[in-house]
């Protein structure tokens, strides 16, 4: 299955969201697990539901440098690089 390709403001969505999640998300403490984080910090500036909050986590975000196109070299290219 192919990777779905996504707008690039919700790419600049699920990165803030992943920073927010880092800011207060701790493994292991029940106080500030992914649905406390959702809840208190996420949710009220992105309203959205927790199962689309899990999705921006999941979601593969190529970071900016391999999203531009890259121009393969030519033989030529590659002969004055030598």
């Amino acid at each position: 299955m192919a990777a779905q390709k996504h707008f690039k403001s919700s790419i600049d969505r699920a990165k803030r969201i992943r920073a927010l999640t880092e800011l207060h998300y701790e493994p292991g403490n029940n106080a500030r697990c992914y649905k406390s984080v959702w809840r208190r910090y996420i949710y009220p500036v992105y309203p959205m539901c927790y199962r689309t909050y899990l999705n921006y986590l999941n979601m593969e975000v190529e970071p900016e440098e391999e999203r531009c196109d890259v121009r393969q070299l030519t033989f030529l290219d590659q002969l004055f690089a030598m």
